[in-house]
């Protein structure tokens, strides 16, 4: 199911900014039997990254009364993919937002990755990968600019690997293709610094804020990829998989799973 600002469409102006310029953000959530997890995260994710690019969104409500109307449409399914799209609207040429003053809001349903459910029970391999993030004054914020992942899950791919981690341009760890990441050691979890690049993930959040309640303190670290090779666990997190381990990098396996059944019970009950 597609709603184009509240009514079923599947077609969008070409003078979109979305399309244009990638000028807008999104989210996307876990629908379980038609509801969806943590919806008050995402909306105020979205609030938050339309505010940090100055796109005027008023009817939060109405958006919200969408989101649940096309989750609905997926009650029949265990487990379904919501996606809403925040584009700064219809514009003229050129980069100036002057004049876009009517959002375009599209949210989507999408079915549940299969891979999903086989990486949580049996964990995935990674590689740490050649391609890179950029440093950016929009880090953080999951803005439609979406280029760089595009060309590291192309290297995934063409490297055979389940997944790959990422690092920026001064060679520190950031995140996976698609997800944040986390390592343990003892009893502190880290998880890399997004003040320069990455995306802040809604589980992410929640991760760090159930983290105490399991008997972890959580540290934002600035490291280099080495750190992994010494720790005593390592998973990724994103709202559709929720937390998934890593059994190998590279060369490097681990067995250790304490931190990952602990949060995803926590996170379940």
């Amino acid at each position: 199911m597609i709603l184009l600002n509240g009514s079923p469409e599947t077609r969008i102006d070409i003078a979109d900014r979305g399309f244009q310029y990638g000028d807008g953000c999104y989210t996307t959530m876990l629908a379980r039997h038609g509801k969806i997890l943590a919806l008050p995260l995402h909306i105020a994710r979205l609030m938050s990254n339309t505010q940090a690019l100055a796109i005027n969104v008023s009817n939060w409500q109405e958006i919200e009364s969408w989101v649940n109307d096309v989750a609905l449409s997926t009650e029949s399914d265990n487990n379904a993919v919501i996606k809403v799209l925040v584009s700064r609207g219809v514009g003229g040429r050129g980069y100036s937002p002057s004049g876009c003053s009517s959002p375009t809001i599209v949210v989507s349903s999408h079915a549940f990755p299969p891979a999903y459910s086989l990486w949580k029970e049996k964990g995935i391999n990674t590689l740490i990968l050649d391609t890179q993030l950029g440093l950016s004054p929009l880090a953080g914020i999951k803005h439609l600019n979406r280029l760089e992942q595009v060309l590291i899950k192309k290297e995934v791919e063409e490297r055979g690997a389940d997944d790959g981690l990422v690092c920026d341009l001064n060679g520190n760890l950031v995140e996976a293709s698609a997800s944040n990441i986390f390592w343990r050691k003892g009893r502190t979890l880290y998880t890399p610094d997004l003040t320069l690049s990455g995306v802040e993930g809604t589980m992410r959040r929640q991760i760090i804020e159930s983290a105490p309640d399991c008997g972890y303190q959580v540290e934002i670290a600035i490291e280099k990829p080495d750190v992994l090779w010494d720790a005593d666990e390592v998973f990724i997190t994103n709202a559709v998989m929720g937390i998934v381990p890593i059994r190998c990098i590279e060369r490097t396996n681990y067995n250790d799973f304490d931190a990952c059944r602990a949060l995803t019970l926590r996170l379940n009950a």
